[in-house]
């Protein structure tokens, strides 16, 4: 009987020694940047969250505003003190749960909703532009009835989808929804819209290293899987934070007249 052949490990197509490098790199500079900064009761949310930038060679054939979860070994929402709010179907007929059984069920199992709106409010207390701004400046993360997704668009506009809060499908109609709300908390979103450029939240300055080198290894590999044609159609992955030079962690070489572009 002839020996038993030893499986081959693909490799991953971008090095782990590369993005701990530049996980390293950003983090040095994240810290040293905050610690000089003045102190600002207004800082942007967005400071401390470091960013996978996927650049693509062709722009999706099927451009959407609906994003794909990418389950993360270590959430970033989960992570911090997150702000979640619920967008529930209180038609007549959807099945779903009252406002206050939600609120009550996501308490008791240390889920971070902070609020649970009807859709019948969108139509009136969130009619107005600003008032739908201020929503989205609010919360972290947005999640809505599932059957609510295809008219939500038309009802909150660009305030929620122009910030890629666009709401993420849960099925309150189901006993298992808190699951469902876990998955969402423990993945973050890729967005593949009209352009060639994504960017994915991967980790955070608060979080451990290692842990953020785990989360874009994790967040690599699951969005090229949603990508058309999935790594040749890949250009370029970069690190990068808020006012930070992005860091290359993978490029393909130029091809005569192409133009590397940095999201």
């Amino acid at each position: 009987m002839p020996p038993p052949q030893k499986k081959t490990q693909v490799e991953h197509k971008v090095p782990r020694a590369t993005v701990a490098s530049a996980v390293v790199s950003l983090t040095i500079w994240m810290r040293e940047r905050a610690a000089e900064a003045p102190p600002n009761l207004l800082a942007d949310e967005r400071d401390d969250v470091v960013v996978l930038h996927l650049s693509l060679r062709r722009v999706p054939p099927k451009p959407t505003t609906k994003p794909h979860l990418l389950p993360l070994p270590h959430p970033v929402v989960a992570h911090s003190a997150a702000s979640v709010c619920v967008i529930f179907d209180d038609r007549a007929g959807s099945g779903s749960p009252a406002a206050a059984a939600i609120l009550d069920a996501a308490r008791s199992l240390e889920l971070p909703v902070s609020e649970v709106i009807p859709f019948s409010a969108l139509r009136t207390d969130y009619h107005p532009y600003e008032s739908r701004r201020r929503l989205a400046a609010s919360y972290d993360l947005f999640l809505a009835d599932r059957a609510l997704l295809p008219i939500l668009p038309c009802l909150l506009g660009k305030s929620l989808y122009s910030n890629k809060k666009a709401p993420l499908a849960v099925d309150f109609t189901r006993a298992g929804w808190p699951e469902q709300v876990r998955n969402v908390l423990s993945s973050t979103s890729l967005y593949l819209r009209s352009g060639t450029c994504s960017g994915i939240k991967v980790g955070k300055m608060d979080m451990e290293e290692e842990e953020n080198v785990e989360n874009v290894m994790a967040a690599v590999e699951a969005a090229v899987e949603k990508v058309p044609e999935k790594w040749a159609n890949v250009r370029a992955l970069h690190l990068k934070a808020v006012d930070s030079v992005p860091l290359p962690i993978y490029q393909v070489v130029p091809e005569l007249g192409m133009k590397i572009e940095v999201c």
